[in-house]
């Protein structure tokens, strides 16, 4: 049994590929969809309403410790695993950074915050820590110095995609090799580290952390910042300015 657990374009594009596959029977194939998940897709597809319209089971956690033969692909799901619940050993996350730094929450936002110039996806063998588990592999890449959080949570979820169909094989047939983390270079973020209604710019200082703590900010439909009473869903930044572009297109110097 193969089952895909979470979210959003990544987790649709992991399972539509397992679904194209002849060599797999859709009666291994299963999802575990996330608590917020109604079946209606939004500015995201929904997984569930995926799955039921390719005719494929959706599983509960519970249902899924007893399976002995379980492979479990964890992208973007909610929940904290517990290994020991599982039947299998075979469990294992796609992480949206380059572990181990950003482990736990808000690791898209806090890279561009943090003014991060490379990103990527890291997939690692689920164990009872948070994002703590033996590496198999990292899909890396540029962060553009004008990308919004939005911009950068699309490259996190092709990233995502790409990497699951690279090691997707590998891993079925355990032809691959792991690498521990070092705890030294590591970072951690709970989800209460960040609460986005009360995220303030800080206009003071220098202007590409200002423009960083903007760009971060940029993710409709959940929130967009709002820099001199106006709200800005772009900006660009310059030698010795910023372009604020805000949300009727109009384009405000700051400098």
């Amino acid at each position: 049994m193969y089952c895909i657990a979470g979210k959003n374009q990544c987790s649709i594009d992991a399972l539509s590929y397992l679904i194209s596959r002849n060599d797999i029977d859709k009666n291994n194939l299963s999802v575990c969809i996330n608590s917020d998940d109604n079946g209606n897709d939004d500015w995201q597809p929904s997984l569930m309403k995926y799955a039921n319209d390719n005719k494929i089971s959706i599983m509960s956690l519970n249902e899924l410790y007893k399976i002995k033969d379980l492979y479990f692909f964890s992208l973007e799901f909610d929940k904290i695993i517990k290994t020991k619940k599982f039947l299998s050993t075979n469990l294992f996350n796609f992480h949206f950074s380059l572990l181990p730094k950003y482990r736990g929450c808000h690791t898209n936002y806090l890279q561009i915050k943090n003014g991060e110039t490379v990103s990527g996806v890291t997939c690692h063998e689920i164990d009872d820590g948070i994002d703590t588990g033996r590496i198999i592999d990292q899909l890396i890449y540029k962060i553009d110095i004008n990308d919004t959080s939005k911009d950068n949570y699309f490259k996190l979820m092709s990233s995502a995609s790409k990497l699951f169909i690279n090691l997707f094989d590998q891993i079925i047939l355990g032809d691959y090799s792991t690498s521990e983390q070092k705890n030294s270079d590591a970072t951690y973020f709970s989800r209460k580290s960040v609460n986005y209604k009360e995220e303030k710019i800080n206009t003071e200082g220098d202007l590409k952390v200002i423009h960083n703590q903007i760009r971060s900010l940029i993710f409709p439909p959940y929130q967009i910042p709002i820099v001199k009473n106006k709200e800005i869903i772009k900006s660009k930044l310059f030698d010795d300015h910023l372009i604020l572009t805000d949300i009727d297109n109009k384009e405000h110097i700051y400098d």
